[in-house]
């Protein structure tokens, strides 16, 4: 069954990428690509050129948006949340390289799980490594390493990223009430 999905995956996004992005074709890449990850709520939304590994063990919430040349290695675990946007060439990443005798190229990997919270912002070019948990509502800047948690609702950034500012989640429902 594992080989079954992690085929259908491919062959939907090898199938579709030929396609622009423009709105009904990432909902409908999304729509096809349902069956093969472990579990997925509805409306998911995936651009093209994207790659997932192992989407049998990638868990994915309602209203989740992948953008563009994302790519989601989920050997160890990754549970996205509902309303969580990916953006353009982020990375999530759920194994590690460890050394043996000095060397990392014969190294047995360390997988971790990877919990991205709901309606948390992974922005363009970001990272997330194993084991990281990307709290409900913060925001991960473009083209940061979370290499530690980030709390709810705190804006991250950096190489390794660092909390820069956080929002109270009052704060969070009055900008969205006035649209900010």
């Amino acid at each position: 069954m594992r080989v079954l999905k992690y085929l259908w995956l491919h062959f939907v996004v090898w199938a579709t990428d030929w396609m622009p992005d423009i709105k009904p074709v990432p909902r409908l890449r999304g729509f096809l690509l349902r069956p093969a990850f472990k579990r997925c709520g509805r409306n998911l939304q995936v651009a093209r050129s994207v790659t997932i590994n192992f989407p049998n063990r990638v868990e994915l919430g309602r209203d989740v948006c992948v953008a563009t040349h994302c790519w989601l290695h989920g050997w160890g675990g990754i549970v996205v949340e509902d309303e969580v946007m990916l953006g353009p060439y982020v990375v999530v990443v759920s194994g590690d390289h460890t050394q043996v005798d000095g060397s990392y190229r014969y190294g047995p990997s360390r997988q971790a799980p990877i919990f991205l919270g709901r309606g948390c912002w992974i922005a363009a070019h970001a990272t997330v490594t194993s084991g990281v948990v990307i709290g409900p509502g913060a925001l991960l800047a473009a083209n940061s390493v979370a290499t530690h948690d980030i709390p709810p609702f705190a804006i991250a950034g950096g190489v390794p990223a660092r909390v820069i500012d956080r929002r109270s989640r009052v704060e969070v429902a009055q900008a969205s009430a006035y649209g900010g």
